[in-house]
Parts: C-alpha cells; structure tokens; sequence
C-alpha cells in the first residue's frame, strides 16, 4: 500500500522563487528522512481539454509518498517539513491524504512506475448528496475507460484515508482525486482530442450521482527519490 500525502501551495507571493526553494533544498532535506522514499512536486500547465478550462491552480504542490499513516505521521512531524510549511506562509494552504490505486492501461498486465512528466490530476470535493456511491460507480468506471486514452502511462486514483495533522493545516475535503499520465503536454492535449475524451464525458453524465465542487490541473511533475 501507497499512501500519497498532498500538500497544496494554493496561492503564493513568488511561485518561481517557491518552486525553486522546495526543489533546491527543502524537498532534499525531507527526502533524508528514512520513512520518505519519494517526494513529487508539482507545477501548473496549461493544456487544452475540450470540457474543463479550469483557471487558479495551485502554485505548488508537492506529493510526499509512504508505506503507511504511521510513517507519515512522522514525517510531518520533522523540522525538515516544517520548514517547507514555513516557505509557504502567506499563502493559502490546504492537505490530503490518500490510499494509492495503481490501474494498468490497456494493452499491460499490470501498472508500471509513474515516471513519465505529465500529470493531468482531478479532484472531487464535498458536499455530494452520496459520496459512497459517487465512489462505487466513478472507481468501477471511469479509471478502466481512462486507461485506453491515446499514449497514456499511468491512471491512477486516490481514496482518503485517516490520520493525524499537529500542524493544523486546513484539510482540502477531497473525498476522491484522480491522475492520468503522459510524455508531454502535446500527447496529452492529442489524448483529449480522441474519442476517448469524447466517452469519458460521455460517463461523467451517467454518474448515478451528480459531482459537487471539482477541479482539472495540468501539470509538470518532478520526482525525487
């Protein structure tokens, strides 16, 4: 089992100079710790997908996966993570918690490494009048249509899962996220202009029950490990 912590970044005086602190030192130094074995940080793009133009993304995100709550826990407990809390004061702040599930795209027997740069991630947020069986039909669903996009690499989605928080940091109320991965941005904006694209819409309006808030970010991610 994966559990991917999110620690969003929603809005910050000098992404540039945020992304740089967290990508030169800050991240590094977490990474040292023996119960971190990858840490993801993640940066805006604009793609172009014919039904969400979603704008405001976050000026940062950064990914912490472990093999358990206990060993998160301890992470977020460290110095070295509190001082990436510290390069993000003043501004908006949210978090996550996840159990990871890998989905083999078509064509493969079973999920391969996420090492390909594109991320294009969604996220589901309360209130919805029915999360269990928003759940239930989107993961029996959704994922297996999106793992025959053109040139994908990599479908995932996140479930919640309960832990500790000392820091207090506002939780994102995601109750369900979801990750498609690609090569390049010009594979994923040829993905979106399959038909593919066209069916996974097509599902999105036969969800039994109807989405609340949601968000659609295109993204660069970088990997340390």
């Amino acid at each position: 089992m994966t559990i991917a912590y999110f620690l969003e970044i929603r809005t910050a005086p000098d992404g540039t100079a945020l992304h740089s602190a967290l990508a030169d030192k800050l991240i590094p130094n977490l990474l040292a710790q023996p119960e971190t074995p990858r840490i993801c940080l993640y940066a805006p793009e604009q793609a172009e997908d014919p039904y969400t133009q979603d704008e405001n993304p976050p000026a940062a995100t950064m990914q912490i996966d472990t093999a358990s709550v206990e060993d998160l826990e301890t992470i977020l407990k460290t110095s070295e993570f509190k001082a990436i809390l510290d390069a993000g004061k003043g501004g908006e702040i949210a978090c996550e918690a996840f159990e990871t599930i890998d989905y083999a795209v078509a064509g493969e027997e079973s999920p391969k490494p996420r090492t390909a740069p594109l991320s294009f991630n969604v996220r589901y947020y309360r209130p919805v009048t029915d999360e269990a069986a928003f759940n239930e039909f989107y993961l029996t669903h959704h994922p297996q249509i999106l793992t025959f996009l053109p040139e994908i690499r990599n479908v995932l989605c996140y479930t919640p899962v309960e832990w500790t928080d000392d820091h207090n940091i506002p939780p994102s109320d995601c109750f369900l996220g979801n990750e498609v991965v690609f090569d390049s941005l010009y594979s994923f904006n040829a993905a979106m202009a399959s038909d593919v694209r066209h069916e996974l819409r097509r599902d999105y309006n036969s969800f039994p029950v109807r989405p609340g808030p949601n968000t659609h970010y295109a993204t660069l991610r970088q990997d340390f490990e």
